[in-house]
């Protein structure tokens, strides 16, 4: 993947700023003759306004020309890191298309060994297809290490870019900071600071007037939740007591145990704490099953599929099919986006259920599970494992308060994605990128764009609209929310092919031109294929159910 970023543009920059701060200069310079060369009284007021302004122009001067500098610096090491980048990336696909040779050999060696042992053959055809097979292994090995060199290679340049946009930022600072420390500047530092504890009062009291609506928002939708749920139970008991074969007494059996699994699915998730969250190493096999970051909107929701296979401990029959998957950990991406306007976003893509069994076989590790499933849908004032632990996540990525955020999830993802824009304000959620879920009757503000996929014939996004009663749960179109609601290209798969996140993404793919230009424009910022994107940073988290 090639570094984002365009050096020669960068570089036509710092000329640009170079040519202003030496045109800059020269009308200081011009301003001061005037100031200091006239001697009529008539020009008094002139030459001590122009003095002020030609002090004034000092100090733009010190901006541009610190600036300047700084974007010179940069734009050498980013084309360097390019370059660097390139060759990795040139010698990473030579190596994956040997490596990919190699593995293919030395499976077709391991059958011969296989058929040959079988055949009972001569003991020294045996020993030399042997040893061609440890050859070939051998070879796979080289080329793997190799890919990995290379992916080392392109990650140390990645880091220099990144390295020399901090010192970039940090002398253009320098360079505004350097003027700013006249006389003036103290006086009003000093009611600066009268006014900043008075504006960090009102921030503190709309804080707690806005976590206080948050944690209203979570209860009305919890009792709304759960007088659902009731009324699906009293359905349930009516019907199946209606039944001769079953009768009152069964059926009340049925829907206390029914009442009672949910229940304790429930408090099995939010009763324990939160996990450990750390940064995840992927393994070579996890890897392998990337194929980049997402380059726009249209291709945002590969990112929350790919997540989904993260975590994973899988184990193997000698014939090489999946003997067992377990889902041991949770794992999210966090994508630090930096942008030419100065402005860093954040993109958060999250998992969707990987355990559906945990009630009858013990948690697996993953806290992306039945019971914060039903902890999301049915309690959001009982916050799940899994919201604690994307919000740690978050924290320890450097995601700042205000700093702009997108949320991408499929499914399980999407609801996680639509609780945190509805009920927390923690942080600045400005965009929600969903599939296949049931968001539409969360009380996501206006503020935060939406869009969200959804299948004909997909059950899930359909679920808050039974939970809640019938109250607002159906596809929203709304100033900032687009609902994509079109057949599944994997429909003939039944169930299957309708709720896939394969299939979602080709969807949103195939009809993001249904989200307005304006809106799709501001969504494709948070991706490294739009123009203004010079860099990025991409760190995956993960945890442990406790």
């Amino acid at each position: 993947m090639a570094l984002p970023g365009n050096p020669t543009a960068l570089a036509d920059r710092a000329s640009t700023y170079q040519a202003s701060a030496s045109r800059i200069q020269r009308a200081a310079d011009d301003l001061r003759a005037l100031a200091y060369t006239s001697t009529a009284k008539s020009l008094d007021a002139i030459r001590e306004r122009s003095g002020e302004v030609a002090g004034t122009l000092d100090e733009a001067y010190g901006r541009y020309a610190g600036t300047a500098t700084a974007l010179v610096e940069y734009a050498a090491v980013l084309r360097d890191a390019h370059r660097r980048a390139d060759a990795a990336d040139q010698a990473e696909a030579t190596a994956e298309s040997y490596a990919g040779q190699a593995d293919t050999r030395v499976t077709a060696l391991t059958r011969h060994v296989r058929n040959l042992e079988e055949a009972a053959a001569p003991v020294g055809t045996i020993e030399a297809a042997e040893r061609d097979l440890a050859d070939a292994e051998r070879a796979s090995r080289r080329y793997d290490s190799a890919a990995t060199s290379a992916r080392d290679d392109h990650e140390a340049a990645r880091r220099d870019m990144e390295a020399a946009a901090q010192r970039a930022m940090s002398l253009i600072d320098s360079a505004i900071d350097a003027t700013n420390e006249s006389w003036l500047d103290h006086v009003g530092n000093f009611f600066a600071g009268v006014g900043s504890w008075l504006a960090d009062l009102g921030k503190w009291v709309g804080e707690f007037l806005q976590d206080l609506w948050d944690e209203l928002q979570r209860f009305v939708s919890t009792v709304l939740a759960i007088l659902g749920t009731v009324l699906i139970l009293v359905l349930v008991y009516t019907v199946l007591s209606m039944l001769p074969v079953i009768g009152p007494l069964i059926a009340a059996v049925v829907v206390g145990i029914l009442a009672g699994f949910l229940l304790g699915s429930i408090l099995s998730d939010v009763l324990k704490p939160t996990p450990k969250v750390g940064e995840h190493t992927r393994t070579e096999a996890e890897k392998r099953q990337g194929n980049g970051q997402p380059v726009d909107l249209a291709s945002a929701i590969k990112e929350a599929t790919y997540v989904d296979k993260l975590g994973h401990v899988v184990t193997y029959n000698p014939d090489g099919t999946v003997k067992e998957d377990v889902a041991n950990e949770s794992v999210i991406s966090v994508t630090k986006i930096g942008d030419a306007d100065g402005v860093v976003r954040w993109r958060v893509s999250l998992p969707s259920t990987q355990e559906w069994l945990s009630r009858f076989n013990g948690d697996q590790g993953a806290t992306n599970d039945l019971d914060s499933n039903l902890t999301l849908m049915l309690t959001p004032a009982l916050r799940s494992q899994y919201e604690h632990a994307v919000l740690a996540a978050m924290a320890q990525a450097g995601v700042g308060p205000d700093d702009p955020v997108m949320l991408v999830g499929f499914s399980q993802g999407g609801i996680m994605a639509g609780t945190l824009a509805a009920y927390n304000s923690d942080y600045n959620w400005d965009a929600v990128v969903v599939a296949g879920a049931p968001i539409d009757s969360m009380p996501i503000p206006a503020s935060t764009k939406v869009v969200s996929v959804q299948h004909d014939g997909d059950p899930v996004p359909r679920l808050d609209t039974v939970i809640s009663l019938g109250t607002n749960g159906y596809a929203q179109r709304r100033p900032n929310w687009t609902t994509i609601n079109e057949p599944s290209p994997l429909a003939a798969d039944g169930v299957g092919g309708i709720h896939n996140g394969a299939a979602y993404n080709r969807t949103l793919h195939d009809n993001v031109n249904q989200v307005p230009t304006g809106t799709r424009e501001e969504l494709d910022r948070y991706f490294i294929g739009d123009a203004n994107t010079y860099g990025y940073t991409e760190t995956y988290y993960g945890w442990q159910e406790k």
